[in-house]
């Protein structure tokens, strides 16, 4: 019989969001739905918004709750290029990790990303706050 640390409902006990965001480190596993569905479809959502955001000129932030903010200006087109850079790290981890010729390109192209997201959202944070 399995030990109660070896259930499914208690294995991730004990995990904080740096161990979540720790595991995006490595690769993905899965096949090729989760590289479709993660790596296309889902990570097109953010690049499709952040796009719209700048046509628009202001993006939303969204919080939990239902609490949202509005960024308009130079705040709301570095927010928008932060959700463009969110997309594209989604997209280099799932998509191209899970890929047998592009996985050794994700890891790099994963930290460009990441590159533009933290000034860009930290940006937007600082025009919002000043």
């Amino acid at each position: 019989m399995k030990s109660s640390e070896d259930s499914i409902w208690t294995s991730k006990n004990h995990r904080t969001v740096f161990d979540d965001a720790e595991d995006l480190a490595y690769g993905p596993s899965g096949g090729p739905m989760k590289q479709w569905i993660m790596g296309v479809i889902i990570s097109s959502v953010p690049v499709i918004y952040g796009i719209y955001c700048l046509k628009r000129g202001y993006a939303t932030l969204w919080g939990s709750r239902g609490l949202s903010s509005r960024f308009e200006g130079s705040a709301g087109v570095s927010l928008a290029i932060a959700y463009i850079a969110l997309g594209a790290f989604l997209h280099f981890h799932y998509f191209w990790g899970l890929s047998d010729r592009l996985w050794r390109f994700s890891q790099a192209l994963k930290a460009v990303s990441l590159l533009v997201f933290i000034p860009s959202f930290l940006r937007a944070l600082y025009l919002v706050l000043t």
